[in-house]
């Protein structure tokens, strides 16, 4: 058995203790890789039984899975990351391999730091900071939250988190979610949150189904003075070219976003804060990834696959 762990620079990799774990169940290789699969031609040689440990940025986001159909004896995939997408997991589970992510590992770093992306908005940060550090008294561009509305979509690990935080500051907090239910939180119809919230805030999973949510009707029930937080790959669910208009053209308040394809600040009108891909980032949830990464591995050599997120019939 080996293990190839695909990362895209050194620091991504699990440190040797986490991997030592794993050298009495096979042979431990970690590769540094940017592009495409296919130009990995080494895994199409080796005809020995083997799991791919990949971290998403190594790959764009973006697998060329069909390139496992020539890779041998792949027993599992496994991803260092919660957003499963990228890695195509239908397409895995026809071609009868197990895939598996890591959820859980930033649910409170994320939520921490998407309630101070739109704290930092309702006070205007990123008109002050294009206005000279001065700040917008004669427009009036500051607001609290306390008492406000704070819309969830999607109530997993991370949106629950989102919701008592935005509780813990004394939001009003509503909820729509395909599945969850909590009692701590009132549930309403997706129109309706868009058009009662001041504060939206999406934590779903990137998928076919959850594209179909967030549609420029729904974007135009928003209220004038309503706040809406992007995070990474969450982004890819709704046109933000037009929710960016809508800000420009202050037919909503403002717009946080954080993510790999951001700008700067400088490069966007109206009350918009762009933040470079960092939510996940922080020493706990950087530990705990790993730790949640290798106990897949381990557990996918011993034909156990926790986390698994292909398998349907569950």
């Amino acid at each position: 058995m080996k293990f190839y762990f695909i990362v895209s620079s050194p620091e991504n990799a699990p440190g040797k203790v986490l991997l030592n774990k794993l050298k009495p169940l096979g042979k431990v290789i970690v590769m540094q890789h940017v592009g495409k699969l296919s130009g990995l031609r080494e895994l199409q040689d080796d005809k020995d039984e083997k799991i791919l440990a990949l971290f998403p940025v190594a790959f764009n986001w973006d697998l060329d899975v069909e390139t496992i159909k020539k890779i041998p004896r792949v027993k599992a995939v496994c991803i260092s990351s919660t957003s499963f997408d990228w890695v195509k997991p239908k397409k895995l589970r026809q071609m009868g391999i197990p895939a598996c992510n890591t959820p859980g590992f930033a649910n409170d770093s994320v939520a921490e730091y998407a309630l101070s992306m739109a704290i930092e908005t309702a006070r205007g940060v990123p008109l002050m900071i294009k206005n000279n550090w001065k700040y917008h008294f004669d427009n009036n561009h500051t607001i609290i939250l306390k008492g406000k509305t704070a819309g969830i979509i999607g109530l997993g690990r991370v949106g629950t988190r989102m919701a008592e935080l935005c509780q813990g500051i004394g939001m009003e907090v509503v909820y729509w979610s395909r599945k969850s239910r909590n009692k701590r939180f009132e549930y309403i119809e997706l129109d309706k949150l868009f058009k009662t919230s001041d504060l939206i805030m999406p934590a779903l999973v990137e998928s076919e189904e959850t594209k179909k949510l967030i549609t420029r009707r729904r974007l135009d029930l928003m209220k004038k003075k309503a706040i809406m937080v992007g995070i990474n790959r969450v982004r890819a669910l709704w046109d933000e070219k037009y929710i960016l208009k809508k800000v420009r053209n202050e037919e909503i308040f403002g717009y946080a976003m954080e993510g790999e394809s951001v700008k700067s600040v400088f490069n966007y009108k109206g009350n918009v804060w762009p933040l470079p891909a960092m939510i996940w980032f922080t020493d706990d949830s950087l530990k705990k990834f790993k730790e949640i990464w290798v106990e897949n591995v381990i557990n996918a050599s011993l034909g156990k696959y926790s986390n698994q997120i292909n398998n349907y019939d569950k």
